[in-house]
């Protein structure tokens, strides 16, 4: 494949249908889903001869490469009805989760640290430590 038809490929898969979806008409209500869209690409090249102490016969040099990668992520919806358009965030639960945990991890670490330093004093027995 060479890298020009990489990058047609990219510049397609870059457009307005991957943002928008097509909408849905139920009733009177109109429904218009959208996504994040974001990607990158990458070329390569080459040419010449093979570089001294090679073991390959000299005049011989190529090379080439590409890639290309695309990422989407539903973002919400576009909800028209009765002449209104109201925006409807898509809701991504992993991304909750993850900060749920992240939260926790450094409540943990702030108060672990405060409850093990309580429980090493050696001025007061452990009983009276927790006592009020």
């Amino acid at each position: 494949m060479d890298v020009n038809d990489v990058i047609d490929r990219a510049r397609d898969a870059f457009n307005v249908r991957r943002v928008f979806g097509e909408p849905i008409q139920q009733g009177e209500v109109t429904v218009i889903p959208a996504a994040w869209v974001s990607g990158g690409g990458g070329g390569g090249g080459g040419e010449g001869t093979a570089p001294e102490g090679a073991e390959t016969p000299a005049g011989t040099g190529k090379g080439y490469g590409s890639g290309f990668g695309l990422r989407a992520r539903p973002a919400g919806a576009f909800v028209l009805s009765k002449g209104k358009v109201r925006w409807m965030p898509a809701v991504d639960v992993n991304r909750i989760i993850l900060g749920g945990q992240i939260l926790m991890g450094i409540v943990l670490l702030t108060f672990g640290q405060r409850l093990v330093r309580l429980l090493l004093q050696e001025e007061k027995p452990l009983r009276k430590r927790f006592a009020r």
